[in-house]
């Protein structure tokens, strides 16, 4: 049987997609959709209703009298920040299993995933792109692979991820080298399975490398940027680069972003997650 068989046969022990999140996909998908739609998803879920409070109500968000409803806090936190922080609590739980290897850091990856979202939402606004939604669950996602390689492939997981941690080669080459596939095709296929969005499922296939993508070029290439910013601001784990730097310049330039305004999305990344750390704690 070969590798990809194997993780293919083993998908079903990767628990799915909650229902909510994908519920909350479909929002962001959706244009006409409403901020009553958002809170009556929320409210079917009495566990998911108490971490939402608990977290609007945390340091992180800072307010000075206390939100005791949903409602509350979609008035107060405004229709998309709810949707971030419902799918971003959802999608966690899945970081949280414990794989095969005890050595990879499955929290730092979780990290990673939020900085990488947080990055792709500052771009799409910079670039006066309406995808911020889209790419910031695109970005929650993009390394969803990853853990269901950790999940089913002890030995060879072992040996792409001593490649890796030692800088000897980028993730997706010690995958390649290690598997003969690397993790966006795990990604495509758990994103069939979980019925993503024809743009969710091109950006998880191809944020490594945007030029194999035919469709949603833009939402693509923003992700496969903000990726490499939260590598450059060392958040979570970090797989290494695999791209040449002129054509990341390219990308920018593609997309009629200016390279000089990368120190303040840096900067601006790095704001979030030092202020994410009750966040984190929380989810």
């Amino acid at each position: 049987m070969t590798l990809l068989k194997l993780v293919e046969n083993r998908m079903h022990e990767l628990p799915t997609l909650p229902l909510i999140a994908q519920r909350v996909v479909d929002l962001i998908n959706n244009p006409t959709s409403s901020a009553g739609e958002l809170e009556r998803v929320i409210q079917h879920d009495q566990a998911l209703t108490a971490r939402v409070l608990k977290l609007v109500n945390s340091a992180y968000y800072g307010f000075p009298r206390r939100i005791t409803t949903v409602g509350q806090g979609i008035v107060i936190l405004g229709y998309r920040t709810l949707k971030e922080l419902v799918l971003s609590i959802t999608i966690a739980g899945l970081f949280q299993m414990k794989g095969e290897h005890k050595g990879f850091d499955r929290i730092a990856l979780w990290q990673h995933a939020v900085g990488t979202a947080v990055g792709a939402k500052i771009l799409a606004r910079s670039a006066g792109l309406p995808l911020e939604d889209e790419v910031f669950s695109a970005g929650l996602l993009h390394d969803i692979g990853v853990l269901l390689l950790d999940l089913c492939l002890t030995t060879e997981f072992e040996e792409l991820f001593a490649l890796t941690s030692q800088g000897h080669l980028p993730l997706i080459r010690a995958e390649e080298q290690v598997l003969g596939f690397n993790h966006t095709l795990i990604n495509k296929m758990l994103a069939e399975q979980w019925n993503f969005p024809p743009l969710l499922v091109e950006v998880l296939c191809h944020h490594h490398r945007p030029v194999q993508t035919r469709n949603y070029w833009a939402a693509v290439a923003l992700v496969f940027l903000a990726d490499n910013l939260a590598q450059e601001a060392g958040i979570g784990f970090l797989e290494g680069y695999d791209t040449n730097p002129d054509f990341k310049t390219q990308v920018w330039a593609w997309l009629e972003l200016e390279i000089k305004i990368k120190a303040s999305v840096l900067r601006q990344i790095k704001g979030e997650m030092l202020r994410a750390a009750d966040f984190f704690a929380l989810c």
